[in-house]
């Protein structure tokens, strides 16, 4: 058993393009969906449109104790185990037992890119497993939501995992299917799962909250104690709050003259005019000389906009950047990215799942929230195909089929 990292999402490798089982396997599958949408974390983009484009917070300053005003050497002691080597693997154990052939799971997806490309992963990792596995469509609205959750109840699957959707869309309809004695994993919500009877979460607010630290941690050892920064949330992410908190108090608790600001944007304008509303923020606040992300999607399109209005000079940072923000780091564009390989990630969640339907625990890393997680920047991926996202692990799906059929 790997023993879990000090802190929850361990560090990792750049791997390969090489996708096991050759150009038509499972992994070149996902590479694909990974490809058409790479933050299968449990974003819901399209459901809510609310999000304040553009509201800046008034900017705050860190309040440390410490008498440097940044603390470099403890910031690069947080980062060292995210910058050159490989986590453990999520899925360390073997099952205790092959899952009963015809095995039924049911993905509970929105209509959206991401979810999309969670469910082809989780397919592909079913065919691997034995499992059957069915794709109910939640929409984007709560009516839709409990429909598709009573759809699954009259489905009698074994377990059933929701990806991309607030739990409270679902109103009892997954309290339900857990009364029925139906397996109920969530992924990537930094919601209460309690109140909702969700077995299992996969991936909570501390690992957003995590990955947040982490991001600050890098600002203050690339910036020392000049950082001004600036972090992009998206409202209607789930986990937007628990990350920029974490970066927050991160940056406070290392660097006393570092200060950050927040602005929202509306998550509609990813992909239209959300690089606009960065530039205009950029322009009102002209000492701003770091800007983070709290995914990288925000940044699609962004390295154009900040060009033709003669920004120069800007450090950025986002999470989970996919194929075409990598193509951004790798070309010196845009400065780095805190990597998250989303095919471990998805087949991780496949691996719990199964130990639930057999009464086995989640792993230890499993129950930490761990995904492979890296730094990401120009020097790194320099040899790197990006075009399907970043992989540690290019050889996932044989660990995974080792770990879930031992004896063969």
């Amino acid at each position: 058993m790997a023993k879990v990292p000090p802190v929850e999402e361990g560090l990792n490798q750049q791997g390969s393009d090489a996708t096991p089982g050759g150009a038509s396997g499972p992994a070149a599958r996902v590479g694909r969906a990974v490809a058409a949408g790479t933050l299968s974390v449990g974003l819901a983009l399209t459901l809510a449109a609310c999000g304040a484009a553009g509201s800046t917070g008034a900017a705050t300053k860190g309040t440390g104790a410490s008498s440097a005003k940044a603390n470099v050497a403890a910031a690069r002691a947080v980062i060292a185990d995210y910058l050159d080597h490989p986590s453990p693997f999520p899925a360390d154990a073997p099952l205790s037992k092959p899952l009963p052939a015809g095995t039924k799971i049911v993905y509970i997806a929105p209509k959206t890119p991401t979810s999309a490309a969670g469910a082809e992963a989780a397919a592909a990792a079913a065919k691997v497993l034995g499992a059957t596995i069915q794709v109910v469509s939640a929409g984007t609205t709560a009516s839709e939501a409990q429909a598709a959750a009573a759809t699954v109840l009259a489905m009698k699957p074994a377990a059933a995992i929701v990806g991309g959707m607030p739990l409270s869309y679902f109103g009892d309809g997954l309290k339900k299917l857990a009364a029925a004695g139906i397996k109920v994993l969530s992924n990537a919500t930094a919601e209460d799962t309690k109140p909702f009877g969700v077995t299992f979460n996969y991936r909570g607010a501390a690992s957003f909250a995590l990955a947040g630290r982490l991001m600050a941690d890098w600002v203050i050892v690339n910036k020392g104690a000049s950082a001004k920064t600036v972090f992009y949330g998206i409202p209607a992410i789930d986990f937007s709050t628990a990350m920029q908190t974490g970066y927050e108090q991160e940056l406070h608790k290392n660097c006393t003259s570092c200060s950050v600001r927040s602005v929202q944007i509306n998550v509609a304008t990813l992909g239209t005019t959300a690089p606009q509303t960065v530039v205009s923020d950029l322009q009102s606040h002209p000492d701003t000389n770091v800007a983070v992300f709290v995914t990288d999607e925000i940044a699609a399109g962004l390295p154009a906009a900040l060009s033709s209005s003669g920004i120069t000079g800007i450090t950025t940072i986002g999470y989970a950047p996919s194929p075409q923000q990598l193509e951004y780091i790798k070309d010196g564009q845009m400065t780095a990215g805190l990597g998250l390989d989303v095919p471990t990630t998805n087949w991780t969640m496949m691996d719990a799942v199964a130990r639930l339907i057999l009464g086995d625990s989640p792993t230890d890393l499993e129950n930490a929230g761990s995904a492979p997680t890296k730094f990401l920047t120009k020097e790194n991926l320099a040899s790197a195909d990006v075009t399907k996202g970043w992989v540690a692990y290019p050889d996932y799906a044989e660990r995974f089929a080792k770990v879930w059929h031992p004896a063969q």
